[in-house]
């Protein structure tokens, strides 16, 4: 009787824990939860409808949780095999060509920062549609000193608006998104048509920064699109740095095309006190990359030029996520100069206390247009005379009295808190769906100034240039520019000895 009732007493716990381990392993790939959504305030005078914030939050989450694709773990984990080549081999070309002619992944960043959802956003370019295939990732991992991988579905994005038209003819950038389980560290990534790929030596690595503590993050970093210049530009360049490095840069990404020898030295300078990052940057593909032929292929073809410029601004913004509040994409010709604060610091800071709490509804500060056209300056020899070797286009005085239109020419600082994909002008996509793209600056507080020649192809210079204005507001910089830029070239010239 003792044993006959022990022998079901086993039974009955082993089938506990049989129950218990299924119930397990059905809940780990589970999608993540979301804290439960804020209770509502009650309403205001004017202000949001009760239960609005509640069911902005319950979208969101119910969002994430329908797009979530849960992971499967791959055959041959964890096998000699898997750790022989899954880590040792790195693809050394630009472009990582995963579908022939069609798919082409540029970098894979994780990415932390909605709670309990981590992912990994991979940045590439398509050519035409991809619709008649379901992408999967496989993403590689060490676990116990093992190399696994684990496959799932990719979830596609364009980094590109419907109503601009095109997308489904021509090359297009995508954000790629791999939902990952929150307890891996992911190493390597690569996306094709099957899951569970088998040559883990053709894919990303995979860019892991964690978080910086708040205190530690640098507030802005500029991205500058591909350079592309015959001409030496050096000069320019060192004044275009140290004009913003006054006005609150920290950090400058930069992206080559072909540029001037002279270029390359000013930024190995920068690149040594580590203001200054650049990376060589080449088109997907078939197109063009022997340089004089690329350029005369992209002044033909401006709306391919205007989709391949968003891969390294969405580079930068990935690569700058965990250490920038801001990244600001931006030209060599433009700055964007505060008319009553010192510094980019101090205007986000009064923005900040002028919107409040919404402050926070937006992605990206956007700042509006001035055009000061070369045309319009009326400096006289002498000026001329002194500043001839300092290229000083940034401290022009005369400007179009028409500001741009909001959303026309702007630039933004945009924030990597609450950004998804973002365009030269503004956040493109935002993280959290109720988020805005952007919020506008008054043009009283701070303008762009834009240093170009007027090309009535593309602008109405008549109208432009008709009536004028005297903006004096960036010559407050000049004395200490001058003294940077002198300090630049004496270091660039003791290198040089």
């Amino acid at each position: 009787m003792f044993v006959a009732g022990t022998r079901k007493l086993c039974r009955v716990g082993l089938a506990a824990v049989l129950v218990t381990a299924l119930c397990a392993l059905a809940l780990l790939d589970l999608p993540p939860q979301l804290p439960d959504p804020p209770t509502d305030r009650p309403p205001t005078r004017g202000g949001e409808p009760p239960g609005t914030r509640s069911i902005v939050a319950y979208s969101w989450a119910r969002r994430l949780a329908l797009d979530y694709r849960p992971s499967t773990e791959c055959a041959g984990n964890g096998t000699p095999s898997m750790a022989v080549h899954a880590l040792d081999h790195l693809v050394d070309e630009p472009w990582l060509e995963t579908i022939p002619g069609q798919l082409f992944l540029y970098s894979a960043h994780l990415d932390r920062r909605v709670p309990g959802y981590p992912g990994i956003r991979v940045i590439g370019v398509k050519r035409g549609s991809l619709r008649t295939f379901t992408l999967f990732c496989t993403v590689w991992y060490q676990e116990g000193g093992l190399v696994k991988s684990l496959s799932m579905e990719s979830l596609i994005a364009d980094i590109w608006l419907d109503e601009w038209g095109g997308n489904t003819i021509t090359y297009t950038g995508i954000l790629a998104t791999c939902p990952i389980p929150r307890s891996i560290l992911p190493l390597k990534v690569t996306i094709s048509p099957t899951p569970c790929y088998e040559n883990p030596s053709h894919s990303l690595i995979i860019n892991q920064k964690t978080a910086h503590r708040p205190n530690t993050k640098r507030q802005f970093t500029l991205c500058i699109k591909g350079l592309d210049f015959e001409e030496d530009v050096s000069k320019k360049l060192v004044a275009f740095v140290e004009l913003h490095r006054i006005l609150g840069a920290s950090f400058f990404h930069f992206y080559v095309l072909n540029v001037h020898e002279n270029v390359l030295k000013v930024l190995r300078l920068y690149e040594r006190s580590n203001v200054v990052r650049w990376i060589r940057f080449s088109l997907p593909g078939d197109l063009p990359n022997e340089k004089n032929e690329r350029r005369s292929f992209l002044e033909k073809n401006p709306w391919i030029k205007r989709r391949m410029e968003l891969i390294p601004y969405n580079h930068c913004f990935y690569e700058n996520l965990q250490d920038s509040e801001y990244v600001l994409p931006i030209d060599l010709d433009e700055t964007i100069v505060p008319r009553r604060c010192r510094n980019w610091s101090h205007l986000l800071l009064d923005e900040r206390k002028r919107l409040g709490k919404s402050f926070k509804d937006f992605a990206s500060y956007a700042v509006r247009n001035a055009y000061f056209f070369p045309e319009l300056q009326n400096r006289s020899h002498s000026t001329r005379d002194a500043d001839r070797d300092l290229d000083f286009d940034y401290m022009d005085t005369m400007r179009s009295a028409i500001i741009s239109p909001e959303g026309d020419s702007v630039k933004s600082f945009i924030s990597t808190k609450r950004a998804l994909t973002v365009h030269n002008h503004y956040a493109l996509t935002t993280l959290n769906p109720s988020t805005k793209r952007a919020h506008h600056f008054d043009p009283r507080d701070v303008l762009k100034h834009h240093h170009r020649v007027c090309d009535s192809k593309h602008i109405d210079c008549d109208l432009l240039m008709e009536d004028v204005r005297i903006d004096r507001s960036a010559l407050r910089f000049a004395d200490e520019l001058k003294s940077r830029i002198k300090t630049a070239f004496d270091h660039l010239n003791a290198l040089s000895m």
